[in-house]
């Protein structure tokens, strides 16, 4: 059907050049490619893997790094919503989880009922049992 559509088509440009182009850059970088989809792409990923992770320059963002690219990492994201079964997170909480994952700042510095000084990752609030499941009015 394209090749009837395209049959009025004049084109100079033969037919396969950008595919003959990136294979033959492809195979230049990461050897020949393979005949399994998931084969091609795991050079360039672990490529790209490597050039994120050397840039990372504190240790609680290689942290959230390697355990954002760890298997089944993103696991949760297929929980369904069962709200019967206790499985619904309301929008705070999704916030919240969606925010450490990248190491994102999820609320305003403040002063923890036990005195500590909580940052704007808001990890105190994690292991500290004064704090459990309370965040401060202050929050983003």
């Amino acid at each position: 059907m394209q090749a009837t559509i395209l049959a009025n088509c004049s084109s100079n440009i033969p037919e396969y050049t950008f595919l003959e182009a990136y294979l033959s850059d492809w195979s230049a970088l990461f050897g020949a490619p393979h005949d399994q989809l998931p084969q091609w792409d795991r050079p360039g990923v672990a490529s790209d893997r490597t050039q994120v992770q050397s840039c990372i320059d504190s240790p609680y963002h290689t942290a959230g790094f390697l355990a954002a690219s760890s298997r089944h990492s993103g696991d949760w994201l297929f929980a369904l919503p069962i709200a019967s079964c206790g499985l619904k997170l309301d929008n705070e909480a999704v916030r919240v989880a969606i925010g450490l994952r990248p190491g994102l700042d999820i609320c305003e510095p403040h002063f923890c009922r036990c005195g500590l000084l909580v940052d704007a990752c808001g990890l105190h609030s994690l292991t500290c049992e004064q704090a459990l499941g309370d965040l401060p009015d202050t929050t983003c």
